[in-house]
């Protein structure tokens, strides 16, 4: 939460009274500091498809209830009027959007209800043995998702240029792009090998737990810091 907290100083939240968030997740991580930032006056829809987890009582124990409507909503075909809120925000989620199609159809989504919107998400930059360690480890992620479910759930951490070309296909104007060094660790990355073992086909479980055991040893000498985290503020025409 602390790391929102020290993304959201780049958010153009000055003079936006009602704010929309692009899935909250079920930890509430960035929806806490967005209420805190859009002030006793403002407003923050929460918006996620299904997975809301402690996200309830998280929200009861900030004491920030009161700002915060959450939003059951599918992002694609967001339940909101044209021009609705002043600022929509998706922060560390267009990894989860489940590729380019669904990614460009939600940030169009994104532009229609808010003039302006924010976008954060890590990036595959690695500046220190600590960050390395966590791409390492995070990278299977997907690879071990879709072999096992079919579904990619963590896709890789897109470039900078990447969360560009997505706003621009979705019809949006960049007003500005930025890179942020986080010093702070981070967690994510980890998944059990149980997740690697259940992988049905025999000779791509061998090979992704080869790499598991690997890439964890690494993580647990090196450690997990996170890595920079790309920005982009982007305005409908």
């Amino acid at each position: 939460m602390l790391e929102r907290f020290d993304l959201l100083q780049h958010a153009p939240l000055e003079g936006a009274r009602t704010l929309l968030e692009i899935g909250s997740g079920p930890h509430a991580v960035a929806t806490v500091p967005l209420a805190f930032r859009v002030g006793p006056e403002g407003r923050l829809l929460a918006g996620e498809l299904s997975r809301w987890g402690n996200f309830v009582s998280i929200v009861a124990d900030s004491g920030l209830g009161n700002r915060i409507f959450p939003v059951a909503c599918d992002a694609r075909r967001l339940p909101l009027r044209d021009d609705a809120v002043d600022l929509a925000l998706c922060v560390h989620g267009l990894r989860s959007l489940r590729g380019e199609p669904n990614s460009v159809r939600i940030i169009r989504e994104m532009l229609r209800a808010a003039p302006r919107i924010f976008l954060a998400e890590s990036l595959p930059v690695a500046r220190t043995a600590a960050q390395r360690s966590h791409l390492g480890l995070y990278d299977l992620r997907e690879q071990v998702f879709r072999a096992g479910s079919g579904v990619a759930d963590d896709s890789r951490y897109p470039t900078l240029e990447r969360v560009t070309s997505l706003v621009e296909q979705a019809g949006g104007i960049v007003d500005a792009r930025e890179i942020v060094e986080i010093d702070l660790p981070h967690f994510l990355a980890y998944f059990p090998r149980s997740l690697v073992e259940r992988v049905p086909a025999a000779e791509t479980r061998d090979r992704l737990l080869q790499r598991w055991d690997e890439a964890e040893a690494i993580w647990r000498q090196k450690g997990e810091d996170h890595p920079p985290v790309g920005i982009v503020v982007a305005h409908r025409p």
